[in-house]
């Protein structure tokens, strides 16, 4: 071989024994055949085997079946965000004239694609209050094809009734999906309470670094998953190999995070309760809050996001509040090692939140710092509010 030929064909390595606990990493585009009639038969490999980096490699499909064991599902699939498996859902289970309800706490961009995204393609979405439980029968018809839940809901927490809502929606004939990301597999399961469809943002808690971007869709129905499949396929949906590598590895340290922020969480829960600038708490685990009583049936544990609502002051002294702070940062996202905190306005968008104090509603994210250091952290929040109150 000449000089440029061997730059790109290097001898075939030897076999050897070698033998790792951590898996290889396939950063992979062409997938090669040995024969025509392989390739002219690649596509017959798009749910179990290798035809295209894009349609899954072993470092992704690795993934997909850890999050499937741990899903308690016989299938998962991941995608590029937590929000393009949510609308992934919904492209494969409605069409143009169906419907799709969703819950008013639901995640803020879901709502945002629902309007902006689905209704052009002729699908349309009702919202319906997430403490409805078995009552969302009446709202059921014919062209009803998915049910979302949020349990808790974004920003607000409340903890739906699943298992009602999934009794209604089946016995309707609509499928069930459930986004799932703040309690995890490990502190709820969807599927096992009567969802067809469990959704993580991977982004967040699984993940757990803030560092990588990724969704998951996990079910128990085969059919149901080669509707995904080929929904995904169409759209063009993938994943890098560095990404899902990063998140396996987060999921192993999942258990402990989840436990330390959790309890972290119900520390500084007991910290704010007799503040004066604190007008409401509102956390699953706090018997006044909305769905408690299914909480503590249905979920082992409580994870460490949550919200308080703070008496309002005017925008400058809340901005000088947030520079307060040192180690809670101001951010969107959440489930990382690094406390986050961001102000929210959950009315925008909602029938009825006549339960909620008129105040600002503050969504803290509780990391992995020592509890004693947040909670001076958060002294110097307050310090700012209560200076101007």
């Amino acid at each position: 071989m000449r000089n440029d030929t061997r730059h790109v064909h290097p001898p075939a390595a030897a076999p050897a024994e070698f033998e790792s606990l951590v898996p290889p990493v396939h950063h992979v585009s062409t997938v090669i055949f040995d024969g025509v009639e392989a390739f002219e038969r690649r596509h017959d490999r798009l749910y179990d085997g290798y035809s295209y980096g894009l349609y899954g490699t072993p470092t992704t499909r690795g993934l997909e079946d850890q999050i499937a064991f741990l899903e308690g599902a016989s299938r998962a699939l991941v995608t590029p965000s937590g929000q393009s498996a949510i609308v992934l859902a919904c492209l494969a289970c409605a069409a143009q004239g169906d419907h799709i309800l969703m819950p008013e706490s639901m995640y803020g961009p879901a709502r945002a694609a629902a309007n902006r995204l689905l209704h052009p393609l002729g699908i349309t979405t009702i919202f319906y209050d997430p403490m409805i439980g078995g009552g969302i029968a009446r709202m059921l018809d014919p062209k009803t094809r998915l049910v979302w839940v949020e349990s808790p809901g974004s920003a607000t927490f409340e903890v739906q009734d699943v298992p009602a809502i999934a009794a209604a929606a089946h016995a309707a004939g609509a499928l069930v999906a459930a986004d799932n990301t703040w309690a995890t597999p490990i502190l709820f399961s969807p599927l096992a309470h009567g969802a067809d469809i469990s959704v993580q943002s991977l982004s967040k808690y699984a993940s757990g670094h803030s560092d990588l971007i990724m969704g998951s869709a996990a079910v128990r129905d085969e059919a149901l998953f080669r509707r995904l499949k080929d929904a995904s396929r169409q759209l063009g949906l993938g994943v890098g190999a560095d990404d899902a590598f990063l998140c396996a590895r987060g999921l192993k340290t999942l258990p402990l995070r989840l436990r330390h922020s959790g309890r972290s969480a119900l520390d500084i829960v007991d910290r704010l309760l007799d503040r004066p600038e604190v007008l409401r708490i509102l956390h699953p685990a706090r018997p006044d809050h909305p769905g408690h009583d299914v909480w503590q049936r249905d979920f082992s544990g409580a994870a460490g996001v949550f919200s308080v609502v703070i008496r309002r002051v005017d925008a400058g002294t809340l901005d000088r509040a947030f520079k307060a702070l040192r180690l809670f940062k101001i951010g969107a996202s959440w489930g990382g090692a690094h406390s986050l905190v961001a102000p929210s306005d959950p009315r925008n968008g909602r029938t009825d939140l006549s339960w909620l104090p008129d105040g600002q509603l503050i969504r803290l994210s509780i990391g992995l710092e020592d509890v004693a250091d947040l909670a001076a952290d958060l002294d110097r929040f307050f310090a700012e509010i209560s200076a101007a109150t």
